[in-house]
């Protein structure tokens, strides 16, 4: 493992775990968005697990750079490289020229926040296939697209905050041509306005249509439902944690029946009689003697007494609402 560029090999696969994540604060004040734990699994890991098999990773960081390493070392990172980008990110476009020396014909980049059970290799297909520049892993939405497409052509960026209409969703899984770096400026900056756009109106962008699972683990809310949907064997494979076998499974906690459906007791952790219901899910070492349900909490938590969780998420002394945004 290294913290810097200084790998002589090719970069194949980039997991893009720079940012701040603020819609998840303040869980993101005390851990990184690539740390944030899916059932005692960083996610990050589940995003390794999925770039790894087509070689050499990098992880890029800025924010909260420290925890990086601790959270992802006992997931295989070792054998993995952290570029580290400095106090301010560099922005995805800024982080691929950065790189840009070292990056392979063909490379894969995923946002370290995206749970998706995707198949690199089929949307390398995809991408060697229509001789794009650019191919994007895109799922139909009913509402709130960010991706027009005519065939296996991307034609348009939608911006859904102004306005909700059917169409796309990038899913932030992406495969792009090492020329890619030609179009980027010295200046940090993101790869929509800089890359994506520049090749749309030239028609170099490639769509990769996802039927499966996929979900931005952005807020609080889509944290939670990505835990519940794990919970309930939704979702991607739950990687595999290198010379450890797991007790219970396929998460290193167990899950347990209740009334009413599942949940998870994580190592260490401790819950009273009767205080888990469906969807509880206690990280390791917390301490739940109220009552929880379709809740998370937090490492080295406590849920008092008296106290009872529903749809929320305790962390340290708070209790943070996840409900549905």
């Amino acid at each position: 493992m290294a913290r810097s560029g200084g790998f002589p090999v090719k970069v194949r696969s980039i997991l893009l775990a720079a940012g701040r994540a603020t819609r998840l604060r303040p869980l993101t004040e005390a851990l990184p968005k690539v740390a944030l734990p899916l059932l005692d699994i960083p996610v990050g890991a589940f995003g390794m697990a999925l770039l790894a098999p087509y070689g050499p990773l990098v992880v890029n960081t800025s924010y909260l750079s420290d925890a990086v390493a601790p959270a992802l070392v006992p997931w295989g990172l070792r054998e993995r490289e952290i570029f580290f980008e400095g106090s301010v990110p560099l922005g995805t476009a800024g982080t691929l020229r950065a790189l840009s020396g070292r990056l392979a014909g063909t490379f894969l980049a995923l946002n370290a926040d995206e749970l998706i059970d995707a198949d690199p290799e089929a949307l390398l297909e995809t991408h060697r296939r229509s001789g794009a520049t650019a191919t994007l892993a895109l799922a139909p939405v009913a509402a709130g697209a960010d991706t027009l497409t005519r065939g296996e052509r991307v034609t348009a960026f939608v911006d859904r905050r102004a306005r909700s209409m059917p169409g796309m969703a990038f899913l932030g899984l992406a495969a792009y041509a090492r020329s890619v770096v030609s179009l980027i400026p010295e200046e940090r900056s993101g790869i929509a306005e800089v890359v994506l756009r520049p090749l749309i109106e030239r028609g170099e962008v490639a769509a990769h249509v996802h039927d499966g699972y996929a979900l931005d683990v952005g807020t609080p809310s889509r944290y939670l439902q990505a835990s519940l949907d794990l919970l309930e064997g939704r979702g991607p494979e739950p990687p595999r944690r290198p010379g450890r076998r797991l007790a219970g499974g396929r998460f290193p906690g167990r899950i347990i029946e209740v009334d009413g459906g599942r949940a998870y007791l994580g190592p260490g952790a401790a819950a009273g009689e009767g205080s888990l219901g469906p969807g509880a899910i206690v990280l390791a070492g917390a301490r739940v003697e109220g009552r929880v349900q379709e809740s998370i909490v937090w490492p080295e938590t406590t849920v008092g007494a008296g106290e009872t969780l529903t749809r929320s998420i305790r962390f340290s002394t708070q209790t943070i609402a996840a409900t549905p945004t």
